[in-house]
């Protein structure tokens, strides 16, 4: 059944925070387009740019056979219509030519008189100093000869003899070109980044895992700063995400309560005590949300067990600050599917224990397939109230598959404006496929300009590529 234009309207709603964030994000773009703007409109005034030089001369007119100053005002008004004439006739044209050397002339001539007096301004402009003056030096040396049988008794005195212009009358002005050129094209690139971010269908809101993923949705987790205190920021050292933690906010822990209350009963309901974390691309933050829901279920007294099921790159010894030896490598332990272990490895907090390892298994997806793998979960299930699993992205590595085999349901984790929804539907559908059980998904990193204040968004990128040839990245959007 087609969609109705208000049904694909709904699914490009405006959310202000994702929109500025996808606009700032791009802030060197948008820096670049303003500048190479500025410099091609810069080069466009300069190549289209002519200079015009102007020099200038003033005549006193008098008549010759009266010295009224009526009479010398009137022949300054005649003489300025007929000097006009002189000058642009054809035999003052030629004289200039043949003075100049040149096929015509390229000046603009103008005579005019200076209101109330008998004073007659004549100025040329010309491209350049040199043709400006030249022209003007020929029109006083000639002008005489001409003028001799026109102006009758007219007495032409020269007041102001011209020089040479150093300035040209049109200064070069390109700043406010550039300005303009600046700020049109940055409002064009902010508009079209602003277009894109509406347009990217990915999860800005609560209200888009509902409506446009097939999967329930266990709620939305705030972003929570990860320096806690100005030295941390200073040295640019990260701490843990964890709910336990007395300096986490209220609306991080607060958003984490109620996501772990979703899913608890959710589980209850179904009777499950597996689950496993994942998402669909990388730096996503599941390994936080495995912990931290692991975290909160143990403080509600249940017995918890978190298993580190990313065996290529796990990260759960350094959230709890564990220090694993060999015998509580869970990798070493799947790889000899015997053997005495001690995996199970305390926290600080009651009732959870954590499985795992520091070491990094490139054989990973050949050690988790193995059959032995099924048996050690469900005997983690005879003395577990809940077991959470961290696996790795589904979108770069198939481990996350398996575990999701072996476990009772699925949780996926998803980045605020991060993955397009298209993306996650498919990975959902993949995993119900294989016979995997959807727990649900929760949106991460939530932030908008009604909560709490945080830092921008990440974007499609990660670390995986880190450590050896984890699998090909997550596909990049498709409006990019």
């Amino acid at each position: 059944m087609e969609k109705t234009t208000d049904q694909m309207l709904e699914n490009y709603k405006i959310e202000p925070f994702t929109l500025v964030h996808d606009i700032l994000v791009n802030w060197w773009v948008i820096l670049l387009a303003a500048v190479s703007a500025a410099m091609i409109a810069f080069v466009g005034v300069s190549v289209r740019w002519v200079p015009q030089y102007t020099t200038s001369t003033t005549f006193v007119v008098q008549s010759r056979n009266t010295s009224a100053s009526y009479s010398s005002l009137s022949s300054a008004n005649t003489m300025a219509t007929t000097f006009q004439k002189i000058v642009e006739s054809s035999a003052m044209q030629d004289i200039l030519c043949t003075k100049l050397g040149v096929d015509r002339i390229d000046a603009d001539i103008q005579a005019s008189v200076a209101e109330g007096t008998n004073l007659l301004n004549l100025s040329v402009t010309a491209s350049t100093p040199k043709e400006a003056f030249d022209v003007m030096q020929g029109i006083l040396d000639n002008y005489s000869s001409i003028t001799l049988y026109t102006v009758g008794d007219i007495v032409l005195t020269v007041l102001q003899s011209p020089s040479v212009p150093f300035s040209p009358d049109n200064p070069l002005n390109t700043r406010d070109v550039m300005e303009k050129a600046f700020l049109l094209a940055a409002a064009a690139m902010i508009l079209l980044f602003g277009f894109l971010s509406v347009l990217k269908d990915t999860l800005k809101t609560e209200d888009d895992v509902k409506d446009k993923l097939d999967a329930r949705s266990l709620g939305a987790l705030s972003y929570e700063f990860k320096y806690k205190t100005v030295r941390e920021l200073l040295r640019h050292r990260k701490k843990p995400l964890l709910i336990s933690d007395p300096l986490a906010g209220f609306g991080f822990v607060e958003s984490y309560r109620k996501f772990s209350a979703r899913a608890e009963y959710r589980m209850e309901k179904e009777g499950w005590k597996t689950a496993a974390v994942t998402s669909v691309s990388e730096n996503e933050g599941k390994s936080t949300v495995a912990a931290n829901l692991a975290i909160s279920l143990a403080q509600k007294d249940y017995k918890v067990v978190l298993i580190d099921g990313d065996l290529r790159r796990p990260s759960q010894f350094l959230i709890f600050g564990l220090h694993p030896t060999e015998d509580n490598e869970l990798g070493e332990f799947l790889k000899a599917e015997k053997g005495e272990f001690s995996l199970l490895m305390d926290t600080e907090i009651p009732n959870l224990c954590v499985i795992g390892g520091r070491n990094c298994y490139s054989s990973s997806t050949d050690i988790v397939q193995k059959e032995f793998t099924r048996e050690f979960l469900k005997k983690c299930r005879e003395s577990a109230d809940f077991i959470i699993i961290d696996t790795p992205p589904t979108g770069v590595l198939g481990d996350a598959e398996i575990w999701g085999q072996y476990a009772d349901a699925v949780l996926f984790v998803e980045k605020q404006n991060f993955v397009l929804a298209e993306d996650i539907n498919t990975m959902l559908d993949k995993f119900r496929a294989q016979g995997s059980r959807i727990l649900g998904v929760v949106m991460n990193s939530v932030q908008s300009f009604g909560g709490i204040a945080g830092a921008t968004v990440g974007r499609y990128s990660g670390r995986y590529g880190d450590y050896g040839n984890y699998g090909k990245r997550q596909k990049e959007s498709k409006d990019e």
